[in-house]
């Protein structure tokens, strides 16, 4: 009889090397004046990004949700004055298992007071270069409408409904409902599946200026085409998205609207609460400022020329 198999699936150097990531991104920080905290797992309410499904905990007290980021608390802090935060934290994401995907990872996550999103564009790509040792200057700024015309060669607030379809081929039914054409779940498909794996080949890509539509809890300004756009960046390096930034939404109204419209959306609503001590700390003031997340994991295994975050995790989800 044999019994599961209970090896780590990072070798004791992989482990060794990623230590020193971390001590590295710790004197990173340090010399720039950003405050390490450390945030809670349990949350009274959960975070609700599109596309994103939280683990929900019942329990005495309950319910609680595990956190699919450390937004909440990092963003309360600011709201209370903390100035500059950074955190390394477990995350959790129902669902997402694959290389780059587990429903258990460390993400990055940090706020910067008095930033926009420009800014701290410059930062994450100083740390990124720090940690892969990849030269800053490799590096290209792209608005989200760019990427579709360069490789797909449609602008994507001005294609007919037809011509995404026509792009979508044999998987447009996923992004029709009841005879309408979904445009923005057609434009995601069309990212994921012909655009996100040629991003970031050989340099840094920053895509930003996403639509008004994927805005979740960045600002919205107006693009030079006179386009509503989110005040939002995604980083890739190699195919594989890094890094999601905002020039954060300090509208704590606007925000609560937001969060509701996302909850009610979902086919689990009912079982989904909002967290009220972050409301409440939005509603009382979030200084101007911007925030990134970044999948550790993910850049911890492009560092060291690992398949996947698995390698790199002590014990990755199978084991």
């Amino acid at each position: 009889m044999t019994g599961r198999d209970w090896r780590p699936t990072a070798s004791s150097s992989v482990l060794r090397q990623r230590a020193r990531l971390v001590e590295r991104m710790r004197e990173f920080f340090a010399a720039r004046g950003v405050l390490e905290v450390d945030p809670p797992l349990l949350q009274p309410g959960a975070n609700l990004d599109h596309g994103v499904a939280p683990f929900r905990i019942d329990g005495p007290g309950g319910p609680y949700f595990l956190p699919t980021s450390p937004e909440h608390p990092l963003k309360r802090l600011v709201a209370a004055g903390s100035g500059a935060v950074w955190a390394l934290a477990p995350a959790f994401r129902a669902g997402e298992v694959g290389r780059w995907h587990s429903p258990e990872f460390r993400m990055l996550e940090w706020y910067r007071p008095g930033w926009d999103d420009r800014q701290l564009i410059d930062e994450v790509i100083a740390l990124l270069a720090a940690l892969t040792g990849w030269p800053e200057a490799d590096s290209e700024i792209v608005s989200w409408r760019e990427i579709f015309k360069r490789q797909l060669g449609l602008d994507p607030f001005a294609a007919s409904d037809d011509r995404l379809l026509a792009a979508l081929g044999s998987d447009a039914g996923v992004a029709q409902r009841d005879g309408a054409v979904d445009r923005a779940l057609a434009l995601d498909v069309l990212l994921v599946r012909d655009i996100e794996r040629g991003l970031g080949r050989g340099r840094w890509t920053v895509v930003t200026d996403y639509p008004a539509s994927a805005c979740a809890q960045a600002r919205l300004r107006t693009d030079r085409h006179g386009t509503a756009v989110a005040a939002r960046f995604e980083i890739y390096r190699d195919g594989v998205e890094l890094a999601n930034g905002y020039h954060e939404l300090t509208d704590g109204a606007e925000l609560a609207v937001r969060l509701e419209r996302e909850r009610q959306s979902r086919p689990d609503a009912d079982r989904l609460v909002l967290d009220g001590a972050f409301l409440a700390a939005m509603a009382a003031g979030l200084p101007d400022c911007a925030g990134v997340a970044v999948g550790f994991d993910r850049v911890v295994a492009l560092a060291l020329g690992c398949d996947g975050i698995a390698a790199v995790q002590p014990f990755g989800h199978r084991r």
